[in-house]
């Protein structure tokens, strides 16, 4: 049996009410446990490390190429999910974690998850949990068929691993994705890091998806899963259940499981509804009502504009090569240009940026390359025609 179970998950300060509900309500299931927390923006003044049940860790501990870079060009749902792989080998090769369990912060953990840990500590290498194990009715109603298309086989909001020569490189592997690519964009086929997992299966022999219907419970699994209570004890149908995940559960509206559903309410089911009420007051005793309006310090430059999301995009896509601090907007003309007159064409861009800088430099040598390929005896013509006058 393993010592010291170990849980790690990540959060802005804005969520470390989460955080804290999921730290005891997992040390209260194993007192023996051990708790780490990266906190991914500035915590002075809102959050005291020692008085947190929780270990906590910075970005800056992490060994990430212009972290700068990496946290301006992600929203926060995509920087959150981005650090995962950097954390997880972090734990593993600075703090001689031999297996961990990645929980999302939005979890309460009802039973102990010694099965998983005797999972790791076995020969299994890496535990998922595959959002469904029963299709969805053929009612109309969401979440459907689409939302597993678009959302990924298996959900990431947990993922256990145990340090292993297979699962170091699944890490590595793991976070070359998610350096440049950690981007909600289902149109693309991108999912932050869940959607890369479907195919990470037959690359790497190290997977094993756990299919007891107790594990991370949810609202896109509900149609198959009935919660009740026996004495003390959350059941899931017939056995435990050992944690449920309250995804896109919003405090401010207590009565709703999720807004990606609208299968159940919770007052057709007064047990699932009784857990709903337990787990907001879990969420209000650890100031959630406060902390949750703690800024999130990424949203701005350092002058205390608010970062446009397209100025991220047009960051990630053209400009994180240059090593410069991207939230000192007087290091981005084109971002201080773009606040004030929106939609920039490619031209105006080009015109705007001095010759020799780097952002304009970028935004050549990759609209060449396309137009090359599209037009290769006519750029000069295909130029003509891509930018506006």
């Amino acid at each position: 049996m393993i010592t010291n179970p170990t849980i790690c998950t990540i959060v802005a300060k804005n969520y470390v009410a989460f955080a804290r509900v999921l730290c005891n309500s997992f040390l209260a299931q194993h007192p023996d446990g051990k708790v780490w927390v990266l906190i991914i923006d500035d915590i002075a003044g809102f959050v005291e490390p020692g008085d947190e049940r929780f270990n906590v860790i910075r970005p800056d501990e992490l060994d990430i190429t212009n972290l700068n870079g990496f946290c301006f060009k992600y929203n926060i749902t995509e920087l959150a999910t981005a650090f995962k792989p950097y954390f997880i080998e972090y734990l593993f090769n600075k703090k001689n974690v031999s297996s961990l369990l990645y929980l999302d912060p939005d979890i309460l953990v009802t039973a102990p998850l010694t099965k998983l840990f005797d999972l790791l500590e076995g020969n299994s290498e890496v535990l998922l949990t595959p959002h469904l194990d029963r299709d969805y009715p053929d009612d109309g109603m969401l979440p459907d068929d689409s939302h597993i298309m678009k959302s990924g086989i298996y959900n990431l909001g947990f993922i256990g691993i145990r340090r292993s020569a297979i699962t170091h490189a699944f890490l590595q592997w793991w976070q070359n994705k998610l350096y440049d690519h950690c981007v909600i964009d289902h149109a693309a086929g991108y999912f932050v890091d869940q959607k890369f997992i479907d195919y990470a299966f037959p690359i790497f022999d190290c997977f094993t998806a756990i299919k007891d219907q107790g594990y991370n419970v949810a609202y896109w699994n509900l149609h198959s899963r009935k919660i009740r209570k026996n004495g003390n004890q959350w059941m899931c149908n017939e056995g435990p259940l050992f944690f449920f995940h309250f995804s896109d559960f919003k405090p401010q509206r207590p009565n709703e499981i999720s807004g990606h559903q609208n299968r159940l309410q919770l007052s057709m089911v007064p047990e699932l509804s009784a857990l709903f009420k337990y787990y907001l007051h879990c969420l209000n005793d650890n100031n959630y009502h406060s902390s949750s309006q703690w800024p999130y310090t990424h949203k701005f430059y350092t002058s205390g504009e608010i970062i446009d999301p397209e100025i991220r995009k047009l960051y990630r896509l053209y400009g994180a090569s240059n090593q410069n601090d991207p939230f000192d907007s007087s290091n981005s003309a084109l971002a201080i240009y773009y606040q004030r007159n929106g939609y920039l064409p490619i031209k105006k861009m080009l015109n705007y940026l001095p010759d020799g800088h780097p952002l304009r430099s970028s935004i050549l040598a990759k609209l060449l390359t396309k137009i090359n390929k599209f037009y290769p005896s006519g750029i000069s013509k295909a130029l003509e025609m891509l930018l506006p006058k």
